[in-house]
């Protein structure tokens, strides 16, 4: 029997999970879904708390209500949460009355990483995955915005790690017939058990090379690539274009809202984007290469990822089937 892997899994509340742009919470309260489960964030005292979005009074959204004197105030019945969950009034009893225990609400683990914001419902198993390139000042970050898509974010991952696919998907952007066959890559796994790295060299059209269209380049280039993947969610594509000197850094964190819902979040990290022109060019590029992925990605058979049997492997999925491996070790943990 096939075990899968959806958006709803419950082993996904054990890891970090992206749900909004810090720059996008403001004074009141936010509603996000995660797993399928709603969730309230919000600024108190400085700092920012995540809670379940339902008051246990009557089980109005949390999300609903505002923030008054450095507490969150259901809009319902007026009754007030610290940044630690403890009930701090009940209105109907009066200033100073004592409120049950049954009245506080619980805060998960939240924490600002990448200009997003994380939560973990429950203790997570890892942590989120370094990035050497967003400390570095010679590149610059541009971000696309947040995208919503009718797949998993499982699925979104097992596209983004999968390398056989490039010369069929992406023709009209940078995949080449030239690069059809997988002649090999590296893939590392010993050193990190929630993770992996993939290095290989291979061919692209690199159609935003200027010099192509003057002759001085050909067409199709050499590019060498470095994925590292952590779970759940998570991975850093690094290219390196050596004809142009190009390099680039895909970070993509993906949110599972529900069963058939994802968000990703994704910023390239590059060194040749110096006016708003190139940081023009190359979002309407990323765009189009993710358009091109999600025309098959929201099509497919269902929404989930088989975790054992279901699917036919071949040597050249071996990173996308380690993704596998580790994502059953994520939903098998205890």
């Amino acid at each position: 029997m096939s075990t899968v892997l959806t958006n709803e899994s419950t082993g996904l509340a054990r890891a970090w999970h992206p749900v909004m742009r810090a720059a996008d919470l403001g004074n009141e309260p936010v509603r996000v879904q995660l797993i399928g489960d709603p969730w309230v964030i919000v600024r108190l005292n400085g700092q920012i708390s995540a809670f379940l979005d339902r008051c246990p009074h009557r089980n109005a959204r949390l999300s609903d209500g505002t923030v008054v004197d450095s507490t969150l105030q259901c809009a319902y019945h007026g009754w007030r949460f610290g940044e630690t969950g403890a009930c701090a009034l009940i209105p109907a009893l009066g200033a100073g009355a004592t409120t049950p225990p049954t009245a506080n609400i619980a805060p998960i683990r939240v924490q600002v990483k990448y200009d997003l914001i994380w939560i973990a419902p429950q203790e997570p198993l890892c942590d989120i995955l370094p990035i050497a390139a967003w400390d570095d000042p010679e590149l610059t970050k541009v971000w696309m915005p947040p995208i919503v898509f009718g797949a998993s974010a499982a699925q979104f991952i097992d596209n983004f790690l999968d390398i056989t696919h490039f010369p069929f998907i992406h023709l009209g952007t940078f995949g080449t017939k030239d690069d059809e066959t997988i002649d090999g890559f590296d893939l590392a796994k010993d050193t990190d058990p929630w993770g992996f790295t993939l290095l290989r060299d291979h061919m692209i059209a690199n159609k935003m090379d200027p010099k192509v269209g003057t002759g001085e380049h050909p067409l199709v280039q050499p590019r060498s690539m470095r994925y590292d993947f952590r779970a759940p969610f998570t991975s850093a594509l690094q290219l390196h274009l050596t004809m142009t000197g190009m390099r680039n850094v895909i970070a993509s964190f993906c949110q599972p809202i529900d069963m058939n819902t994802s968000c990703l979040y994704q910023v390239m990290i590059r060194n040749d984007v110096h006016n708003d022109d190139d940081y023009a060019r190359a979002i309407a590029f990323q765009t189009a290469v993710f358009d091109e992925d999600l025309k098959i990605i929201e099509y497919l058979y269902d929404k989930a990822i088989p975790l054992s049997g279901g699917q036919t492997h071949t040597k050249a999925d071996r990173n996308t089937v380690e993704f596998r491996r580790i994502m059953s070790k994520l939903l098998s943990a205890t």
